[in-house]
């Protein structure tokens, strides 16, 4: 029999043991790796949530999250998936915070604000302090849009307050989502245009491990700026954004070698004997999943997202628990 892949057998592992953050022996530094992109977040989240329900939290040493994928492993450190997710079904939510006739009006087509300020206080409260003083730190991702470069914000956090500012920038969509928001002497968009698979930075910083999870599936090619993308972009200058010029050229380049490197990294078996770190596994929706588009609205297929989101991250890992 086989054994499991290297990143399952030390979740396993750590799960048997009932070790958490400050108590390992194993010597390794095991990261959880979330994907966004708008709507399609409801597969990572809905794996996040089959993380929470298999009681593998705390096997974790460090969350880094990208766009949407930064709130879903912000749920997961403070212990409050089940509940948020369902935010992403509750009647009428998200035709609130994604609208595109606002871009006719100049006003932002992805009401960021909104999410984070609104639904997070008043509609699906979250307990933010929870997610500030968590054993298992979060990681929110940005992009900073003069280096290009993807930057860790888990420095910018303190409190509630930045807490919120800093997953507000990871998931601010330029110009769909308004202009770049700075914080620390730093200009910052949306993590998915450096970096929307925040692995990177995960192994920059030391993990010997990564599950990453995916929102889009297997057999889906990674997709190239959009030429709206580029041509909003090239109309705010390279003067004004260099960074975003520059990453913007060379993003289809960038994504089908991360598919690459993760598709490989995943397909080795446990007993294969490649032992050395790095070790990285990505979880996918499955084959025959709907491609929910980035700005979907409908309840029911946000829904389903989630469900089998979680289902396809307990088909992988259960097994290996034993």
């Amino acid at each position: 029999m086989s054994r499991p892949h290297r990143v399952l057998e030390v979740l396993a592992a750590r799960r048997a043991a009932g070790s958490g953050p400050g108590d390992r022996s194993d010597g390794h530094r095991v990261v959880l790796a979330v994907e966004g992109g708008g709507s399609r977040a409801t597969y990572s989240s809905g794996m996040v949530l089959g993380l929470e329900r298999l009681g593998l939290t705390r096997c974790f040493d460090a969350v880094y999250g990208a766009s949407a994928g930064a709130l879903a492993g912000s749920w997961l450190v403070g212990g409050q998936t089940e509940k948020c997710c369902a935010g992403w079904w509750e009647p009428g939510l998200m035709e609130r915070v994604t609208k595109p006739t606002r871009g006719l009006r100049g006003r932002p087509v992805v009401d960021v604000e909104y999410l984070i300020e609104t639904v997070g206080e008043e509609i699906v409260p979250v307990d933010w302090q929870a997610i500030v003083d968590a054993e298992v730190p979060l990681h929110p991702v940005a992009t900073d849009v003069d280096t290009g470069q993807s930057f860790d914000l888990r420095g910018t956090i303190d409190d509630p307050i930045s807490l919120k500012l800093a997953l507000r920038a990871s998931a601010n969509v330029p110009v769909l989502a308004g202009l770049p928001m700075e914080i620390h002497g730093r200009r910052l968009v949306d993590a998915a245009v450096a970096e929307p698979l925040p692995f990177h930075t995960a192994l920059d910083q030391g993990a010997t491990h990564v599950l990453m999870l995916r929102t889009r599936r297997a057999d889906q090619e990674a997709i190239d700026a959009t030429r709206l993308e580029k041509a909003l972009v090239a109309r705010l200058g390279e003067a004004r954004v260099p960074g975003l010029v520059h990453v913007l050229g060379r993003r289809l380049e960038t994504r089908r070698a991360d598919d690459e490197w993760l598709a490989k990294a995943s397909a080795i078996a446990g007993d294969e004997g490649v032992d050395e770190p790095p070790h990285l596994l990505e979880v996918r929706p499955p084959e025959g999943a709907n491609t929910i588009n980035p700005l979907e609205t409908d309840p029911d297929r946000l829904r389903r997202g989630v469900e089998t989101g979680c289902d396809a991250l307990r088909a992988l890992v259960e097994p290996a628990l034993g």
